[in-house]
């Protein structure tokens, strides 16, 4: 009796996993078809029931977010006929991708499984094979969740970043437990969501409105922030110093967040600290903008906060609903209460 092969759907997005030096330039530029690309790893096909799609071929510096509703929209098209789902992504972008799958297939029961090389396949020493393997193996795996794989780790998805442009590790997730490891094989260790047999995705794949993300630094003339806020933006992200400090005496920047809050403009607070958590009430240059009716963003990474503002702009949320969607846990991006 032969059991029926995985099967797996891999949708391909460009980035290093599929780039080549140009011979003039020696730039790496988006050259390989996805393939192309699999041909580097040809043993899949003795595991796996593999089929592929392109979606855009690009570095993902130029990804958009039309791109996020285009992956999600594609995964939910052929969700029913396939038991995972591997993304082929540019690592510069990828925590953001992630992420915004993570609000769009909402009900998930299957693992949606992005992953990327920092080395291409046509060059010594890639990355590109092992890590296109372990995506691909983990995507059979018991669990649900948009996950990223790369090197020896297996992360949610909404809870990575990106750290370093060279390392074979190039993503941790700094306040949130690995879901699993690489080791001779992929291994889950995080008790997640396993996956639902049965049942249809939530679908809400669109993000709008401008968003500025906004890196509070020593000195930062108030002016900046009052062009922006007369730039036609739908929100603001302001990156704070440690738990959610904002400048209140010199060169402060409460009057700014007054009048962004009077145009109607929802103004977030998120932390510089890539291991920290906005604790808005612990400081009075916290507790003064929080006042102002700023939004905490908690525990969450830069990219996950700025995905799920432009998630909920997209629903045509206001300032009082951005408020209560950021009090909530929608993907597993945020801790509430801790």
């Amino acid at each position: 009796m032969t059991t029926a092969k995985p099967s797996l759907l891999v949708l391909y997005c460009g980035g290093t996993v599929g780039m080549r030096q140009d011979s003039r330039t020696s730039a790496l530029q988006p050259q390989l078809k996805v393939d192309e690309v699999l041909a580097h790893a040809p043993m899949l096909t003795q595991e796996f029931k593999i089929k592929s799609t392109t979606v855009v071929v690009t570095d993902s510096t130029n990804i958009q977010p039309h791109h996020w509703t285009e992956v999600s929209e594609a995964i939910a098209k052929e969700y029913d006929r396939y038991d995972g789902f591997v993304i082929l992504h540019g690592t510069d972008t990828m925590a953001y991708t992630a992420s915004a799958l993570s609000y769009a297939l909402g009900d998930l029961g299957k693992p949606v499984v992005l992953t990327g090389a920092q080395v291409p396949p046509d060059l010594l020493g890639s990355d590109a094979v092992s890590n296109i393997v372990h995506a691909c193996m983990t995507a059979t795996m018991d669990f649900a969740e948009v996950c990223i794989v790369f090197g020896n780790s297996i992360l949610r998805g909404n809870r990575s970043m990106k750290i370093s442009e060279s390392e074979r590790n190039a993503f941790i997730s700094p306040v949130f437990p690995e879901l699993g490891s690489i080791r001779l094989q992929p291994e889950l260790t995080y008790p997640g969501i396993r996956r639902r047999h049965g049942g249809s995705l939530n679908l809400k794949t669109t993000f709008g409105g401008n968003v500025v993300a906004l890196k509070v630094v020593p000195g930062l003339d108030p002016k900046i922030l009052d062009a922006i806020i007369d730039a036609d933006i739908d929100g603001l992200i302001l990156e704070s110093f440690g738990p959610g400090g904002i400048p209140n005496q010199e060169r402060s920047l409460l009057p700014g967040i007054t009048r962004a809050r009077k145009k109607g403009i929802p103004v977030l607070v998120s932390t510089q600290c890539i291991y920290g958590t906005t604790r808005m009430y612990l400081y009075e240059v916290g507790q003064r903008a929080l006042k102002l009716g700023v939004v905490p963003t908690g525990d969450m990474t830069p990219e996950a906060a700025f995905v799920k503002l432009k998630w909920g702009l997209s629903q045509g949320m206001k300032t009082d609903d951005i408020t209560r969607l950021f009090s909530k846990d929608i993907a597993g991006e945020v801790t509430i209460g801790g």
